[in-house]
C-alpha cells in the first residue's frame, strides 16, 4: 500500500520534532542530576577594581599574585617581581565584578564531583583595601562546554574534607576560566619586546 505525500510529509515532520526533543533531554541529562538551577542576578562580585589591593591566581600548580595601587597599575610578586600587564589583571576583575553568572545552582553534597569542584581547575583570591576578602573557586565546565561551575565565598575551607550540607554555586562564562588560565608571559609587562623589570630604588 503507497502511502499519501501528505502522509509522508506530517510522519517526517513528527519524526524531526521527536528527535529535537530527544536531542534536549540528551543535553540536559549530561548537566548534574537533581540540583536546584536558577537565573543569576548581578554580579559575581560588586567591588571596583580601584578597591583591590591586592590578586592571588592559582592554577594547576602555580601561583600568581599581583599588588595594586588603586590608579589601575599592578605589580606581580609572585612567582617574579615586575611590572604586571594591567590589561591581564583588569580583565579577569572585570569577568568577576561586572558579569553577572549564567545561573545559580543548588547542589548536594555527593554532588560536588559532578560539577568539578572536588578538583578545582583554578582559584582567585581579591583582597580589598579595607582588608575584605573574597574567593571564587573554579569548577568543571556545564554541559554545553561554553561556562564554568564555580563557588563564591565558601563557608569553609574548599574542597571539603567531609561535605555534609548543600552548597550554593555559580555558572560563569568561559571568560573566568580564561582570565584564570592566560598564559605567565600575558601577565607581565612587555616594552619593545622585553619583560619591564621593576626599578631598582637603591640605584644598583
Amino acid at each position: 500500500m503507497k502511502l499519501k505525500r501528505g502522509t509522508v510529509a506530517l510522519v517526517g515532520v513528527a519524526l524531526l520534532l521527536g528527535a529535537g526533543v530527544l536531542m534536549g533531554e540528551l543535553r540536559q541529562s549530561r548537566a548534574p542530576e537533581s540540583a536546584t538551577v536558577s537565573d543569576g542576578v548581578g554580579p559575581v562580585f560588586t567591588f571596583a577594581e580601584t578597591d583591590v589591593a591586592t590578586v592571588t591566581v592559582e592554577r594547576d600548580g602555580e601561583t600568581l599574585s599581583f599588588e595594586g595601587d588603586g590608579e589601575g597599575n599592578w605589580q606581580m610578586t609572585t612567582p617574579e617581581n615586575l611590572v604586571a600587564e594591567p590589561g591581564a589583571v583588569a580583565f579577569l576583575l572585570s569577568r568577576l565584578n561586572t558579569d553577572a553568572p549564567l545561573q545559580r545552582v543548588t547542589m548536594a553534597a555527593d554532588q560536588i564531583q559532578d560539577f568539578g569542584l572536588d578538583q578545582p581547575q583554578g582559584k582567585v583570591t581579591v583582597t580589598l583595601q579595607d582588608g575584605t576578602e573574597h574567593v571564587l573557586i573554579l569548577g568543571g565546565p556545564d554541559f554545553s562546554g561554553n561556562a564554568n561551575y564555580a563557588m563564591v565565598d565558601p563557608a569553609e575551607p574548599w574542597p571539603p574534607e567531609n561535605p555534609t550540607d548543600e552548597y550554593e554555586g555559580l555558572v560563569v562564562t568561559r571568560d573566568v576560566a580564561n582570565g584564570i588560565n592566560r598564559p605567565l608571559e600575558e601577565w607581565k609587562m612587555p616594552v619593545d619586546g622585553e619583560i619591564l623589570e621593576p626599578s631598582d630604588e637603591e640605584g644598583n
